[in-house]
């Protein structure tokens, strides 16, 4: 038996715990470890280092390194093999990690997921961590979107264990609206504008100063950050999608949402973006930028770049076999519909143009207010 196994048996057992995140001094998001098959000894290990303060000194880094045992010098020979070590080797005297522990009242709650074995029981525990934010589909880590499959599995899962049942006295459904059993307290505690007829169902999270118009609809998985966020009238929140802060999300507009394969990653829209009215958007939506009323951005659509001269590269993400390109939006641009000539030029195509210049810039932005195509 190696001596990291065997050190693990000298520290407390983490059954109860759902996921760690770990952030530097900056309170940048530096890493994920879920609590799934062949992550439970890392988790082990940091909530340990982290103690009750939650954080990891370069005192408890050293200790890290000792209880790892042989997989330290696998480390130092293979980087980028064990990140989450890394971490630890990384660490200089003057700095600590931050840990944030989410916590669960059931064992192993995110092994039964991945498993899609999770009781009904189980998954309404996953539901509520849903509801409060505390998981969601993706998160940004060290800069990068990474997809939370778990996320996925426990969705799958909680369909899987539910029956359709009468709701309201006249909808036959397996999930219940978000809202359905709030009192008054709950919605002022939630910080949340629910107008008449919008639908949020239970496992989507909506954030504080958030306002959901009438009958826009926000799907089980989705996160929307809030903040000064606006779903407005008609719009469409799919399942798992991730709305940022400050975000306004044009009438009759909607993002796409994923629920297979896990691993797949979600379509995002980042903090402090306009989207305009009957707008269908999928892939990444950068921070700070804006989509005209009307783009379609569908999966395969090229996005041509005035500035650049050329077509943004998609996102790939591979899950297993299947390879997907994701439709990316730079930060802070101006996106509206258009059309390409073809190589021939005897037709064209549609597509994304992001026009010349950066929405921080002053001069920018009078020029487009001035051409009519961004109102100020």
């Amino acid at each position: 038996m190696s001596k990291f196994i065997d050190n693990l048996k000298s520290i407390p057992t983490t059954e109860k715990t759902v996921l760690l995140r770990l952030y530097n001094e900056r309170e940048e998001l530096v890493s994920i470890i879920p609590n799934v098959p062949g992550r439970q000894g890392s988790i082990q290990v940091f909530q340990h280092l982290a103690g009750a303060k939650g954080k990891i000194n370069f005192e408890a880094a050293k200790e890290g390194l000792r209880l790892f045992g042989e997989h330290v010098e696998d480390a130092r020979k293979n980087p980028g093999k064990h990140q989450k070590l890394e971490l630890l080797l990384g660490l200089k005297k003057s700095e600590t990690l931050r840990i944030e522990i989410v916590e669960s009242s059931c064992k192993d709650l995110l092994t039964s997921l991945s498993g899609r074995k999770a009781s009904a029981e189980e998954c309404e525990v996953f539901i509520e961590l849903l509801n409060q934010g505390k998981i969601r589909a993706a998160e940004k880590v060290k800069g990068v979107w990474e997809p939370q499959p778990y996320t996925i599995d426990g969705v799958l899962n909680y369909f899987g264990t539910h029956l359709s049942e009468r709701m309201e006295g006249k909808y036959w459904d397996k999930i219940p609206l978000k809202t359905a059993n709030y009192t008054d307290q709950d919605f002022e505690r939630g910080g949340v504008r629910y107008a008449p007829g919008c639908m949020v169902r239970t496992g989507a999270y909506v954030g504080p100063q958030t306002v959901v118009m009438n009958l826009a609809f926000v799907n089980i998985g989705a996160y929307v950050a809030g903040e000064g966020c606006m779903i407005d009238g008609g719009a469409r929140v799919a399942s798992c999608a991730q709305i940022g802060k400050n975000v306004k999300f044009g009438a009759g507009s909607g993002i796409e949402g994923i629920l297979e394969p896990a691993g797949r990653l979600a379509s995002i829209v980042e903090d402090n973006v306009k989207i305009g009215a009957m707008c269908e958007l999928t892939g990444i939506i950068g921070e700070g930028s804006v989509i005209a009323s009307g783009v379609i951005m569908a999966s395969g659509k090229k996005i041509y770049d005035e500035d650049a001269g050329d077509f943004v590269p998609p996102l790939e993400c591979v899950v297993g076999d299947q390879k997907f390109m994701l439709p990316v939006i730079p930060p802070y641009r101006l996106a509206v519909g258009g059309s390409m000539p073809s190589k021939k030029g005897n037709h064209n195509t549609d597509a994304v143009i992001l026009k010349a210049g950066d929405l921080r810039d002053s001069a920018t932005m009078r020029h487009f207010t001035k051409q009519g195509i961004l109102y100020g």
